[in-house]
């Protein structure tokens, strides 16, 4: 078994390898020519070595670290253990992904996470929030199903309002805290702070105090919401894996290339949201009656579910796919009859609707009406920017196997073909409804982005191929190792989220 991980490891190794090559030379197209690509980076950027060989350190220092936390979980697996490992590892992915941007190349790395929340071409929902709906956050959400009706097929046509309104409610936060709007001020590294003055300079409109606090707020807050999806990450494979094996689904999560390329966007904070409902889900079908029945316990929490994906639907409707994923995962258990799943599946719908309905007595804002303009202007957009359908149907999972990490990818495909039966349903279903939203033609391009929610499964499905080969800690620290180097690799070559 030695020498298949060691082979193992060099493949990987080698998918790295080539992979940089293949972008660096140019070999490697970053999308469809003339449709969409995703930018390289201008040849003047240099890159800052000593803040470079900063992030390595890190890479390895948290490679190491997940070896480590793989073997003490190997040798006991009490809930007070992995209680304790679960806490480290977040504050393990908090720590790394807060260092991963600083061996971006200058202007690059944490400049970002003051330009891009700010920048109309890479979101927009901070200058609604600032010029439209931060005085009367009420009226705009009560106005907002006809204010959408007229707007783009880009980021803000395609959105409920829930981006904007928690701009609101971050700078309403910090006009009225100046100590707080102090705090952030005096303690954001020079490079977030750096970033601020592009903007001023091109639309002249100077930005104040509490708007710096609340846009670093914002970085932050994304920031702990990515780091953090290593929580329910775990949990989801937890219910239905060992714990060694669900710890080397989590350990995976926080050195994914588009987990770090994308910070501090609001897509990377989605996964959270989504694993936590999925994770609920799956534990919903666990807690059951003697007699199989769910019980009272297993109903709340699939009513939870729906909760947290009605939440996430106040942000994007990325969350539908999401909800059938739930129903996958419920209703194919065998373990409960057909009423219970029902009855399962039943609660979870109340608890998004309630969720809904609560949403639309309090705003005056009819969701349903906001949600049929949504999909209405993304619609339009593939008639404003036309994709051809055969060749993004296979260049979306050749980028999806590249935002996830070349190393995991390997993994996936033990686990798939190697031992498809050991792999939790909740893999297989959301493999089975992103070949639904590919086949339907969705999304075309931007699917390193748009699919990130959908990826924290694969990770199960990637410990389950190391599982199947019994891995031992080096060799997820080596396998956790590369997935890290690619994504510097990347962060140094190519750039996403600033506006194009």
């Amino acid at each position: 078994m030695r020498w298949r991980l060691g082979l193992i490891v060099i493949i990987q190794a080698a998918l790295v390898a080539l992979l940089t090559v293949s972008v660096r030379t140019g070999l490697m197209p970053l999308g469809i020519r003339g449709e969409w690509q995703w930018l390289r980076l201008p040849d003047d950027v240099r890159l800052l070595w000593e803040s470079f060989a900063l992030a390595l350190m890190a890479v390895a220092a948290y490679a190491v670290f997940a070896g480590v936390g793989w073997r003490s979980l190997k040798g006991a697996a009490r809930r007070r253990a992995e209680g304790c490992w679960l806490t480290a590892l977040f504050g393990a992915s908090l720590a790394v992904q807060a260092v991963i941007p600083t061996g971006a190349p200058y202007g690059y790395g944490l400049t970002k996470w003051s330009y891009v929340n700010l920048s109309t071409g890479a979101t927009g929902y901070f200058q609604i929030a600032r010029d439209r709906a931060v005085r009367d956050p009420w009226r705009f959400l009560a106005r907002y199903p006809e204010w959408i009706e007229g707007q783009d097929s880009l980021h803000i046509g395609t959105h409920p309002p829930g981006l904007i309104i928690a701009q609101c409610i971050l700078l309403r936060a910090m006009e009225r805290s100046p100590a707080l709007s102090g705090f952030l001020n005096d303690h954001m590294p020079s490079s977030v702070e750096a970033g601020f003055r592009l903007p001023e300079g091109r639309d002249r409109r100077p930005i104040r105090r509490p708007e710096r606090a609340a846009l670093y707020a914002t970085a932050l807050l994304t920031l702990f919401a990515c780091a953090g999806t290593v929580v329910p990450l775990y949990l989801l494979a937890r219910a239905a894996m060992s714990a060694p094996a669900a710890w080397v689904a989590a350990a995976l999560w926080p050195l994914a290339p588009a987990a770090n390329l994308f910070q501090p966007d609001a897509d990377t904070s989605y996964p959270l949201l989504s694993t936590m409902a999925w994770a609920l889900a799956a534990w919903s079908t666990r807690a059951r009656s003697d007699a199989g029945r769910p019980s009272v316990r297993g109903l709340a929490l699939a009513a939870a579910s729906g909760l947290v994906m009605a939440f996430g639907m106040a942000f994007t409707l990325a969350f539908l796919p999401v909800g059938l994923i739930v129903a996958f995962v419920i209703g194919t258990d065998r373990g409960l009859s057909l009423p219970r799943r029902a009855a399962l599946i039943l609660a979870t719908g109340l608890g998004f609707l309630a969720v809904v309905l609560a949403g639309w007595l309090l705003t005056g804002a009819n969701p349903f009406v906001v949600w049929s303009w949504n999909l209405h202007h993304h619609a339009r957009f593939y008639d404003e920017y036309p994709r051809t359908y055969r060749l993004w149907l296979w260049a979306n999972w050749v980028e999806l196997a590249i935002a996830i990490g070349q190393p995991t990818v390997v993994w996936i495909l033990v686990g798939l073909l190697g031992a498809p039966r050991a792999i939790p349903r909740a893999v297989w279903a959301t493999l089975f409804v992103l070949m639904l939203v590919d086949l339907t033609g969705r999304n075309m391009g931007e699917v390193a982005r748009l699919w990130l929610l959908f990826t924290p499964p694969c990770l199960i499905a990637a410990a389950g191929g190391f599982e199947r080969l019994d891995g031992g800690p080096i060799a997820l620290s080596s396998s956790t190792a590369l997935v890290g180097i690619q994504t510097l690799a990347l962060q140094a070559m190519i750039q996403v989220v600033y506006p194009v």
